[in-house]
């Protein structure tokens, strides 16, 4: 599988850390630990005494049990944590998308759906949000999107 690159990730990664400004940024400033645990030094000597390593890569059982909890019926069978959206958005589209399945997405969009379903050598079809509708779904050009075939 050949994965198109993302121009907007990229053109990201490269100018990130070189501007005082990032307004293409979502998260938020990246604090230290010593940070986040300053006013706590109880907690602060539990974190500092914690041993690294791997853990279990679909989210323990425990994590499983409280996330399952949330939900009506869930149990931790039905629950996959992953490192973040990336991962499970590679995930979804694994699992979903075959060789020349269609996928109907909604622009603008975080690529990486686009590029993966397009490496799994599926079809995208766009419909897109735009300002002059308040952002709010064309739902006709999501129906002749949806209905529209490959050719």
């Amino acid at each position: 599988m050949k994965l198109e690159p993302f121009l907007m990730e990229r053109f990201q990664s490269t100018w990130e850390n070189l501007v005082d400004y990032n307004l293409s940024e979502s998260g938020v400033h990246p604090m230290t630990v010593w940070e986040l645990l300053e006013e706590d030094p109880q907690t602060r000597e539990v974190i500092f005494r914690q041993e690294l390593g791997y853990g279990q890569s679909n989210g323990t059982i425990a994590l499983r049990e409280k996330i399952a909890a949330l939900y009506r019926g869930a149990t931790p069978d039905h629950i996959l944590v992953t490192n973040g959206t990336s991962e499970a958005n590679f995930v979804v589209i694994w699992s979903l998308v075959e060789r020349d399945d269609e996928v109907v997405l909604m622009l603008p969009n975080y690529m990486q759906i686009w590029g993966i379903s397009r490496g799994f050598q599926g079809a995208v079809r766009p419909f897109h949000l735009r300002e002059e509708t308040d952002w709010r779904p064309d739902l006709e050009e999501l129906g002749k999107r949806s209905r529209q075939r490959r050719s």
